[in-house]
């Protein structure tokens, strides 16, 4: 099982993290939906969407512990196409990948021109990204389904999404490349900084993918290239590969993964890293190492800097290293090494970084707003097709 598979190899590699336990499918269904392909979060779906949204980490029951039958399904999916037709363009994406994992939710409706609809009006990259999405909800098998159109569909979905540029759709692909060095960027998607070849070589394809989500500000796709430096192979550069180490977890911190602030802290605290199989050398530099420290506080309270380790651990871990190299420890032989004009301004970059990050996830998302918003308009022309294939539309729709 390929997904399965791609799911230990990436655990195992996250070599800085604490040790996980083997994924159940519902695990690794999750992981793909939330972490690789950044799927939409509960709160942004309607209750029509969970009620089938569950059926990839628990079986659909209803009332007395038994499974849905045929026709509880069948009203499942009314109701989630009415919703759909009313405006719910998650319900749509639901309503249209249901027949293809399993046919008793639709029987009796050509659902068929909803999944072009959705691309037409939301375009190739955010279209096939949402098709996509909604297949990997069906990863876990619970209720038993095949997987084969999960792994026919999704993958084809989530590359036409990449070709187009979406980033969240990059990493999925990246995992169904071809191994080989005979590969070509996109025209317009070259990158500014292409993997090294000891690296890629071989293995060009997947490499160009995972970069190129980094690139567009993927936070996890700039975690996993960095991580890829920072295990030194036997004759790799150290000194190039801590650079881009350095280089690929500031920018996953600043996009919002934050355990990079954490290890960059520690990296920059001592100026060198060789856990877990690691090797990072660079020069020690108290400030930055507390700028990560202060960000990751405020990546986990909401953009505040709280001291008092009851409101915020993190807080108060970021004013211990404060505190150290400001004052040193001379029973460690740590010598002070920043000031307090140092402190002060990596505070302020601290909240000017943070800033940042919270714009960009709100202009992100007004940006798919306006998307779906737009596609909301030509919900006429999908009722008159559905209509002219034989789906009753209901009244209020």
């Amino acid at each position: 099982m390929k997904h399965h598979l791609c799911l230990v190899s990436v655990l195992l590699s996250l070599a800085l993290l604490p040790a996980v336990a083997f994924a159940t499918p519902a695990e690794e269904a999750k992981y793909f939906y939330d972490v690789i392909v950044s799927g939409p979060t509960d709160k942004e779906l309607s209750s029509e969407v969970i009620v089938v949204r569950a059926a990839y980490t628990t079986s659909l029951f209803r009332l007395g512990g038994k499974s849905m039958d045929a026709s509880e399904k069948q009203y499942v999916f009314n109701e989630l196409l009415n919703k759909g037709l009313q405006g719910d363009i998650h319900a749509l994406a639901m309503a249209s990948v249901l027949p293809h994992v399993d046919p008793e939710f639709s029987a009796g409706h050509d659902v068929s021109p909803i999944g072009p609809w959705l691309i037409r009006h939301l375009g190739e990259a955010e279209g096939h990204w949402l098709l996509g999405v909604f297949y990997l909800h069906w990863l876990s098998g619970s209720p038993p389904l095949s997987h084969a159109p999960v792994y026919m569909n999704a993958p084809d979905h989530f590359r036409k999404s990449a070709l187009a540029g979406n980033r969240k759709s990059m990493l999925f692909t990246s995992d169904y490349a071809p191994k080989g060095d005979d590969f070509t960027p996109p025209p317009g998607q070259e990158l500014e900084h292409p993997m090294a070849d000891f690296i890629a070589k071989g293995d060009r394809e997947n490499w160009y993918w995972k970069v190129r989500a980094a690139e567009l500000g993927d936070a996890w796709a700039n975690y996993f290239v960095g991580n890829k430096y920072a295990h030194v192979q036997p004759g790799w550069p150290v000194e190039e590969t801590s650079r881009m180490v350095l280089y690929y977890w500031d920018r996953a911190a600043r996009f919002g993964f934050s355990d990079t602030a954490a290890w960059l802290t520690l990296i920059l605290d001592d100026g060198e890293n060789t856990d877990s199989g690691t090797k990072i050398v660079t020069k020690q530099d108290c400030k930055k190492a507390f700028f990560y420290s202060a960000l990751l506080a405020r990546m986990e309270t909401d953009g505040g800097y709280l001291k008092d380790k009851k409101k915020s651990k993190a807080g108060a871990a970021a004013e211990f290293h404060a505190k150290k190299f400001l004052k040193g420890i001379p029973k460690i032989n740590f010598a002070p090494c920043m000031t307090q004009s140092q402190y002060e301004a990596a505070l302020k970059e601290s909240k000017i970084a943070y800033d940042e990050f919270k714009a960009r996830q709100a202009e992100e998302k007004a940006a798919q707003q306006a998307l779906y918003d737009k596609a909301r308009e030509a919900l006429p022309e999908l009722r008159a097709e559905l209509a002219a294939v034989g789906v009753k539309i209901g009244e209020g729709q």
